[in-house]
């Protein structure tokens, strides 16, 4: 995956500004305080918060860079969130029935203790992509580095049927 200078986004003042809107960054520790009051009760808050992030980020980059193709939109989405320190989020297969999505280098495994709830919070960031990019779409870790002691993370977005 080739570096690039992030279109629309300026620091100015210790404030993150990505096409007139504020970003803030959620730090992973959060994430895994969240886990350790909640436990598996932080599921649910976390697939909507990165869901809410993933369907926002997904229609700002869509409206301002007008990606031609789905192939397009799914690159763009994964290259900027690779640069939000999750990981590398490498798409594979793209067709308008599925999407594959491997996180490697997943921040999960490098956190002390290595918790799920990472992959929780990732698996609402793509469905809120998914959502976006196929309209309605479910999303499944069907290979994940902390469970399964794999490589990486592997994600598919699945487009409902109707």
């Amino acid at each position: 995956m080739k570096n690039f200078k992030m279109k629309g986004i300026n620091i100015k003042d210790g404030i993150i500004d990505l096409y007139g809107d504020r970003v803030v960054l959620l730090p992973p520790d959060l994430i895994n305080l969240l886990s350790s009051v909640y436990g598996e009760g932080a599921k649910s808050i976390l697939v909507f918060l990165g869901k809410k992030m993933g369907r926002r980020m997904s229609e700002t980059w869509e409206e301002h860079l007008k990606p031609k193709t789905l192939e397009d939109l799914t690159k763009i989405f994964c290259q900027f969130m690779s640069t939000g320190g999750w990981g590398e989020l490498e798409p594979g297969k793209i067709t308008e029935e599925e999407i594959v999505v491997r996180v490697n280098f997943n921040i999960a495994a490098e956190i002390e203790p290595p918790t799920k709830h990472i992959c929780y919070f990732l698996n609402g960031l793509l469905s809120g992509f998914g959502e976006f990019a196929l309209y309605r779409a479910s999303v499944e870790e069907i290979e994940c580095m902390i469970e399964g002691k794999k490589e990486r993370c592997l994600f598919i977005i699945k487009k409902k049927q109707e």
